[in-house]
């Protein structure tokens, strides 16, 4: 087990990270957008919806006079772009998992998708208002990640948009992430496949929404799978948790390197000895592999419910068992806003995903006075 006391969890929804890492003893501390009732350590709130490092962060470290050889911070959102961030965060401890300039390189759409093209990686069209075959676009921010800020429009609203999004052709079929882990030497193992769920909200069209876990695809297309994950180590020297979603359709078609610990990533935290954040942090520190335990015949899947009207909220729901990312007592959740986490684990897809939908149907009458998305 790694050496240091003190871990800092950095995100907009961290409880599950706080829940995997607490049976190792150490000093957790969280700096959550939510600061949910079921974060485990110390916890403190940033009012920043996307859960980005920020100032403050920043004041929350420095007020905190930690140890820096004895801390460790884990960064599952991202930086925001009005200071060196990441540069100010190594003040205070050592940062886990792909360091800065990987993160800007994979924004660095153009070149992305240069290098998808030399490789042969499919991938849904990058359009401009000059290209005369497509009647509606997807347009994207590729600061943001999750579904957040996509939309379909018209093509010929392209030019009403500014410059830091980019528009790529729609592509009908399911959703998938693939999860991996990585060290140092650019070795890795396939962790899982979800497939994504995600639902319309004010923040965006497509705005990712759950998962379901442990899903079986045929061995060939594992295999592009493996060499897609392989491009991306080699060619951005990921080291840890990370996540590749893509659609399934005639072909493979890549939409996003996740490179950090995803929202998907705590059902599979039986599948490691000393679950997901420790394996994460072991395949960086140690240059551990952590090896992966089958869970294939175990379904886990979760649905966030999301406000679509402003409310205080004064429920008590802690008594579900199935119910994560609660929020505290007299929380004003405004449009758009998660309210909570559906979650289930069953021995059947079918069962999971019927448990699934019997649970929220629970929950929206124990809410029945708020409008649920």
């Amino acid at each position: 087990m790694f050496q240091q006391n003190n871990v800092v969890l950095i995100g907009n929804s961290v409880a599950e990270q706080s829940k995997s890492i607490s049976h190792l003893n150490k000093r957790v501390i969280n700096i959550d957008t939510f600061n949910d009732r079921d974060l485990i350590g110390e916890n403190y709130k940033n009012s920043n919806l996307f859960g980005l490092v920020n100032n403050e962060v920043i004041s929350v470290l420095e007020n905190l006079k930690l140890n820096r050889a004895d801390t460790l911070i884990i960064v599952s959102s991202n930086y925001d772009k009005k200071n060196n961030y990441y540069e100010l965060l190594k003040k205070y401890g050592r940062i886990v998992g792909n360091n800065y300039e990987s993160i800007l390189r994979l924004q660095d759409i153009d070149d992305l998708f240069y290098k998808l093209e030399l490789n042969e990686i499919k991938f849904p069209a990058k359009i401009s208002n000059t290209d005369n075959d497509y009647d509606s676009v997807m347009l994207k921010n590729p600061n943001m990640s999750g579904g957040l800020g996509v939309k379909r429009i018209k093509k010929e609203d392209i030019k009403n948009y500014e410059k830091n999004v980019f528009f790529q052709e729609h592509i009908e079929g399911p959703t998938y992430s693939i999860l991996f882990l990585s060290n140092s030497n650019k070795k890795f193992s396939i962790v899982g496949v979800n497939q994504i769920f995600n639902k319309k909200t004010p923040s965006s069209q497509f705005c990712f929404s759950g998962a379901l876990a442990n899903i079986k695809l045929a061995d060939n297309i594992i295999e592009i799978l493996n060499d897609i994950i392989n491009f991306f180590i080699k060619e951005y020297n990921l080291i840890g948790l990370n996540g590749i979603d893509f659609i399934l359709s005639d072909n493979i078609y890549f939409l996003e390197l996740n490179p950090r610990i995803t929202q998907t990533c705590f059902m599979y935290d039986k599948a490691f000895s000393n679950g997901y954040v420790d394996a994460h942090i072991e395949s960086d520190l140690s240059n551990d592999l952590p090896s992966v335990k089958n869970n294939n015949n175990e379904y886990i899947c979760f649905e966030t419910l999301f406000s679509n009207s402003s409310f205080v909220f004064n429920c008590e729901l802690e008594n579900y068992n199935f119910i994560s990312n609660i929020p505290q007592i007299n929380t004003r959740i405004e449009v758009g806003q998660p309210i909570c986490t559906i979650n289930v684990t069953s021995d059947s897809e079918k069962k999971a995903k019927k448990i699934l939908s019997d649970n929220i149907s629970l929950i929206k009458h124990k809410l029945k006075n708020v409008e649920i998305i």
